[in-house]
């Protein structure tokens, strides 16, 4: 999404310094040989079709169809990310609309892909969504499937196929990503099972509230587990 922001940005700049150059031409063009400014504009259109830049305006005409040539490119830019992004999404879609009772996993991090190993190694299906083309085509090495969409967005749950999902986990690395994606999933659907990653003891209740069915968080079951292996007595 980012990347189309950027291109339609370039666009929009480009076509308007565009349209201030031409009408700044047809200006100075319909007060040198007076002419009404549709002739102006005619004559102008003509020059540029026939690529005849001679005359006093020859080089303004020449700076005027690079440009266009500038403009052209920015807008080619613009049309190839937005079909990319669309039909990406239907592709999308269809590879993994076959997917039922599987486990969507937000967040490709450390703790994320921990819980698509420990599922992989059960034989449970599991999507990772995450956000970084760098780190989905590193998790993709690791034999995983990967949805590389924003974990937030409404529009990556529907590619993840979740109103068939039958688990959820949110380990995006804030407490407020998260609420999100747990908001989020128990909207779109009611029964799947909501786990989730907390950063805050006091942020348990609400995830709890926010429809939440399990809340862990990491530091404090390491701690456990830690002070378990101390009382674990020697084999």
């Amino acid at each position: 999404m980012d990347g189309i922001k950027e291109s339609a940005e370039k666009v929009l700049i480009a076509g308007l310094i565009l349209l201030s150059l031409f009408v700044i031409l047809i200006v100075l063009v319909s007060n040198d040989q007076p002419s009404s400014f549709t002739s102006s504009f005619l004559s102008i259109i003509f020059a540029l079709e026939t690529f005849n830049f001679r005359g006093v305006y020859g080089p303004a005409l020449l700076f005027l169809s690079l440009f266009m040539g500038v403009f052209a490119v920015y807008l080619f830019e613009f049309l190839v990310s937005s079909l990319r992004n669309e039909f990406g999404g239907v592709i999308y879609m269809a590879q993994y609309l076959r997917l039922k009772n599987h486990s969507i996993i937000c967040g490709g991090g450390r703790i994320g892909e921990r819980v698509a190993f420990a599922l992989k190694e059960r034989g449970e299906n599991a999507l990772i969504i995450e956000n970084s083309e760098a780190r989905a085509i590193e998790l993709k090495k690791l034999d995983f499937k990967v949805l590389r969409e924003n974990s937030l967005d409404e529009k990556a749950m529907k590619m993840a196929n979740l109103k068939r999902a039958s688990t959820i986990f949110a380990c995006l690395g804030t407490d407020v990503d998260n609420f999100i994606i747990v908001l989020n999933a128990r909207e779109m659907n009611k029964n799947v099972k909501i786990i989730t990653r907390c950063n805050s003891l006091r942020n348990i209740s609400k995830f709890k509230l926010l429809g939440a069915d399990e809340v862990v968080l990491p530091e404090i079951v390491g701690a456990d587990r830690m002070v378990y292996l101390k009382e674990k007595k020697r084999s």
